[in-house]
């Protein structure tokens, strides 16, 4: 064998040896992706994710252009492979390392690694901020006043800017991420108030709904619809399937009855999907595969019913969506319009995919709410890394334990303009301190090109102080002061949630039994005369009978001659005048009294 035949020979391993290095990885993610397409094609959420899953790794924009750094450094890993190689031929084959040739191709190949080290060192350490820089675009800082009456909240942005347009923004950030600053005050809202908290609405609808057994109401899907009654908004929530179960349909309650109302799935209308459904009942696997660009999350799906009378009218299931798009060298999701589902006759969903949706075409939010909180995170990045990391600049949702379930994006109605926005109140994002210095307003009725701006409108650090659990606080005992019942506050409590609305109003639910019983509306400064509402008669305490507010003591008067007493009422009453429902809470209270007494022998307080 003659030593060119040797040198064929290794050249010919070196390159074997080569492609497989390179190749393998990208053999094995075909072969799984054409595994989940073609064996498993019944199931579009494996290949979907899947697809998405390379995309966001890998090749955010599909190709080699801004990719990944998990790419760059399979590339670098690759090259350093390749190195090994080039030095195994040079060595086998003879020809060592004084080669001119070989000399060159290890050069190459080292300055290849150096660069895609490069770019994976830089593409980790700006991923976050990139996102940061995608939804910074469309957001605006809106400041009440400028110079010395800047809120402190917000001076990591604009003690470094520099004059816009005067239009959009007043001032526009010097860091590397993008901030337009306006100055110019919150403008009265004036949103209109709830009448039932979501906790209440969760209760209520999760007892009431469902008339088939495998439908279960879908947690996340619980959705305000605002002034969709006369004289308030309604709860919704979908009535989803399981298994081989189908989706019965949306239930809805109007927020102050025990009842609820449900329009179904049947009929004309049939559909024979469910969210958790398996197999050919997977309404995901569906949705996936029709639509395999779009994704969502739970807490984007609501339904309404469309007619006058739920219980003929007909369910109709919407989807805020979000695409996956890529943006330097990662992708972000935007939001991508909205999927409408429908029954037929047939049981097939109907689903109309809109791109575009005006104010008003539909009844709730159409603008997707994981979206929204992706943008709020995103207003840390304003000021650049060394506002975020080193001042701890940013806003965040309350942790008032009232609020606890549900800490932001109430979806309200202007009554100035008619919109719907989504309303959430902030605190500085690295303090203790839970004093709402922000409130974060996006529109949320419209949909279509691209991200819709977040207003972020800042406090004034004169403006009154307002604190969640002052608030409920100051609840607790407004209600103790009027009715004489006490109350607890927080997750478990009676009252649950503070809901913001009007000018510097705020509204808290006083829910006994799962029940929002009564609502209590303040003013954050404490010059408005509270407001106290029971929503069925009389105020309840929790398991107890009416107990209304305690009368003034009654003057002393003249002695007169003794007159029969008259009849009591209530419990203290002729147990025969009594309704059966009143007996019964009578003998529940004596019960209650006569088991503390037992268990507590000390004296009744006075």
């Amino acid at each position: 064998m003659t030593k060119s035949d040797v040198r064929r020979g290794v050249v010919r391993r070196g390159l074997t040896a080569l492609a497989v290095w390179w190749l393998w990885m990208p053999l094995v993610a075909l072969l799984v992706r054409l595994v989940k397409h073609t064996v498993f094609g019944g199931f579009g959420q494996q290949d979907q994710s899947y697809v998405l899953l390379i995309e966001r790794e890998f090749l955010p924009h599909g190709g080699v252009l801004d990719a990944a750094p998990l790419f760059w450094l399979w590339v670098a890993i690759g090259l350093c492979g390749t190195v090994g190689v080039v030095a195994y031929v040079a060595q086998e084959s003879g020809a060592g390392y004084g080669g001119w040739r070989v000399r060159l191709a290890l050069a190459a190949v080292l300055l290849a690694v150096a660069g895609s080290l490069v770019r994976t060192g830089t593409g980790l350490w700006d991923d976050d901020k990139d996102a940061g820089r995608f939804y910074a675009a469309a957001t605006v800082l809106d400041v009440p006043a400028g110079g010395a009456g800047t809120p402190r909240s917000v001076l990591p942005v604009t003690e470094h800017t520099r004059a816009g347009d005067g239009t959009r923004c007043d001032l526009v950030g010097t860091a590397d991420v993008p901030a337009c600053v306006k100055t110019a005050p919150m403008p009265d809202f004036d949103f209109e108030a709830r009448t039932a908290s979501y906790a209440a609405a969760a209760k209520a609808l999760t007892d009431s709904a469902g008339l088939t057994s495998g439908v279960h109401l879908m947690g996340h899907s619980l959705h305000y619809l605002p002034d969709a009654s006369p004289g308030g908004g309604v709860w919704t929530a979908v009535l989803d399937g399981s298994g081989e179960q189908p989706m019965e349909g949306v239930a809805v309650w109007d927020g102050r009855s025990n009842s609820v109302t449900t329009c179904a799935f049947r009929g004309e209308h049939a559909f024979g999907r469910a969210f958790a459904g398996t197999g050919a009942v997977s309404l995901r696997n569906l949705l996936a595969e029709r639509f395999p660009d779009l994704v969502h999350s739970d807490q984007d799906i609501w339904g309404y019913c469309d007619g006058t009378d739920p219980r003929t009218a007909q369910p109709v299931v919407v989807i805020s969506v979000a695409r996956q798009t890529g943006w330097r060298q990662r992708t972000v999701l935007e939001p991508a319009g909205v999927l409408v589902l429908r029954g037929s006759p047939d049981g097939r969903p109907s689903v109309t995919y809109r791109a575009d949706v005006a104010p008003g075409e539909l009844p709730g939010a159409v603008y997707p709410a994981s979206v929204v909180r992706s943008q709020i995170h995103e207003i840390q990045w304003l000021g650049g890394r060394g506002a975020k990391d080193d001042r701890g600049f940013g806003y965040a949702h309350t942790s008032a334990s009232t609020n606890a379930v549900n800490p932001g994006e109430f979806l309200l109605r202007s009554r100035a303009d008619g919109h719907l926005y989504y309303v959430t109140p902030l605190v500085p994002r690295e303090s203790s301190s839970q004093l709402v210095v922000a409130f974060a307003v996006l529109q949320a009725d419209r949909v279509g090109g691209g991200l819709n701006d977040l207003h972020v409108y800042v406090r004034g650090d004169d403006s009154p102080s307002v604190n969640l659990d002052v608030l409920a606080s100051r609840m607790v005992s407004y209600m103790a002061q009027q009715t004489s019942i006490t109350i607890s506050a927080g997750q478990g409590g009676a009252l649950q949630e503070i809901v913001p609305f009007g000018r510097d109003m705020w509204r808290g639910f006083v829910d006994f039994n799962g029940q929002t019983q009564d609502y209590i509306d303040l003013s954050g400064d404490a010059t408005v005369t509270p407001n106290l509402v029971s929503l069925s008669g009389d105020i309840t305490a929790p398991g107890g009978r009416p107990a209304p507010a305690p009368a003034p003591a009654p003057t002393a008067a003249p002695t007169a001659a003794p007159t029969p007493a008259a009849p009591a009422a209530g419990c203290g009453g002729d147990p025969g005048q009594l309704t059966t429902g009143q007996l019964a809470s009578c003998v529940a209270e004596l019960s209650k009294a006569l088991q503390g007494r037992v268990q507590d022998p000390a004296p009744a307080r006075p």
